[in-house]
């Protein structure tokens, strides 16, 4: 163990936090699964081959001994470590990654620690960085382009509204989903994000991607854009708007500001492009937003795909419609199912209604991007109803809004969803002691996601799954009652 490192990850606080006194009040979400693994990383994943290496350890591939899902595991040694400083990073990383539910930043799965390593386990993206292809193509065509733009300023978006600067958004940290297919990318790499709703000091970045209000002072989450400014020029243009041969030169140029895009391949490139890149390569305090940048005409003009024809588009709101929370337990293997144990391929299509369906590309449904879809239909009247059903039915955690992985158990075909091999890593989730059972404590530690809560509350949640009065949940039981009414 490294010398100032503390042993275990820290624990959340309940003090003060809102109490679980019924089962109802339970709110299952994707984060509640992102735990700490209590078996070693071996036991669990084989490693495979590295993706990369940095100055507190590396990043490999790995698949899970028992399924053989192929992740990406971020191996981080501990005597590398020296402070508490880097050690908190860590956590807050993990800490923000639990919390996002976006269909383009990376899912977190779980992560490990023993007395020299710590293992973060998140999803794996084939096609290599968004970095790569760059140098590949040289640059973009603007349709390309747009379509990675949408998905890069929709997580932004996402990041955003969730008080989240990511602070160090460059190609390199953006991945692409598979080889076949440069079109669908990932955020990743959240080590210096930070959660503020207010200005920050500390200056974090890369130097031809850094904002100039970052190297003179305080900033907000508008460097985030400027970023994106950055990203956009290169994929159109294959070369930096600030350029030089040290970071000093280049940073010298961006505090002055001035760029180009008057030589080729700019002649080529469309006013509505470049007056996007003049709206991000700007002082802050005019800067657009990424939710102007979604609804901006070079956007909306470039980047829609068809990708998800009228009639997927119908049945996966029939599937919407069809949709019904029996009860907790059923809820929580649904959530862990959908955000823990589908490929990239499992959901593909349906992110691609999602996105359709997300107007404003936030990253998330509101009852009115719903009743925009019903209304065309099956008319106003009707409409109305049906999604007031459907936001009672299908807002699990009751914020307003279909998050992401709600849409996915939702619309997804519950025999496939609900497989064999998923239904048992649910039941190892659960019983956390590995004793062919799960008891009431077990399921408060899982659900419980760092509130208070009463004893009573998961005895209740027991009773209504218990088959034979032993005050326990077993495989068959467990499965029997998630299984029901399929």
């Amino acid at each position: 163990m490294g010398c100032s490192v503390n042993t275990r990850m820290k624990r959340p606080q309940t003090t003060d936090l809102p109490r679980i006194s019924q089962v109802g009040e339970i709110k299952v979400k994707p984060e509640i699964f992102v735990q700490e693994n209590q078996h070693r990383f071996a036991e669990v994943y084989r490693l495979g081959e590295s993706l990369g290496s940095g100055g507190f350890g590396e990043v490999r591939i790995c698949f899970h001994r028992e399924n053989g899902n192929k992740r990406a595991v971020k191996i981080m040694r501990k005597d590398l470590m020296k402070n508490d400083r880097k050690r908190d990073d860590l956590e807050k990383e993990i800490s923000i990654l639990k919390s996002m539910d976006h269909p383009n930043i990376v899912r977190l799965y779980e992560f490990f620690e023993d007395t020299k390593r710590l293992y973060i386990v998140m999803e794996y993206c084939s096609g290599g960085e968004l970095f790569d292809e760059i140098i590949k193509r040289k640059n973009f065509q603007e349709i390309h382009a747009a379509q990675i733009m949408y998905q890069l300023l929709s997580a932004v978006a996402y990041l955003h509204n969730h008080s989240v600067i990511h602070r160090d958004l460059k190609p390199e940290n953006i991945l692409l989903e598979d080889t076949n297919d440069c079109l669908n990318i990932k955020l990743i790499d959240f080590g210096t994000a930070i959660m503020s709703s207010n200005k920050v000091k500390d200056a974090m970045g890369t130097a031809y991607y850094i904002a100039p209000e970052v190297l003179s002072g305080t900033y907000n989450e508008k460097c985030d854009m400027w970023s994106c400014g950055v990203i956009l020029y290169i994929l159109l243009s294959g070369k930096p708007p600030f350029d030089g041969r040290d970071d000093t030169e280049i940073v010298n140029k961006i505090r002055i500001g001035k760029f180009s895009m008057e030589d080729e391949p700019w002649t080529r490139i469309s006013n509505e492009a470049k007056n996007l890149i003049n709206g991000l390569l700007c002082k802050s305090d005019s800067r657009l937003s990424a939710a102007q940048c979604l609804q901006h005409p070079w956007i909306t003009s470039k980047a829609r795909r068809a990708l998800a024809t009228e009639e997927i588009i119908q049945e996966v709101m029939r599937n919407l419609t069809a949709f019904h929370t029996s009860n907790k337990l059923r809820d929580a293997v649904n959530t862990f199912v959908t955000s823990q144990c589908l490929s990239i391929q499992d959901t593909r299509l349906l992110r691609e209604v999602f996105r359709s369906m997300d107007k404003n590309g936030d990253g998330k449904l509101s009852r009115e991007e719903l009743m925009e879809q019903y209304v065309r239909s099956i008319g106003a009247a009707d409409a109305e109803i049906e999604v007031n059903r459907i936001m009672a039915e299908v807002d699990t955690d009751n914020n307003g809004y279909i998050d992401y992985t709600e849409f996915l158990k939702a619309t997804l075909d519950m025999r496939k969803l609900l497989s064999s091999d998923n239904l048992k890593a649910a039941f190892r989730m659960f019983d956390r002691d590995g004793s062919g059972s799960i008891s009431a404590a077990e399921l408060k530690k899982v659900l419980e996601g760092g509130l208070a809560s009463d004893d009573k509350v998961w005895n209740d949640l027991i009773v209504q799954v218990d088959q034979n009065g032993d005050g326990e949940i077993d495989l068959q039981e467990f499965q029997d009652i998630i299984l029901s009414k399929l």
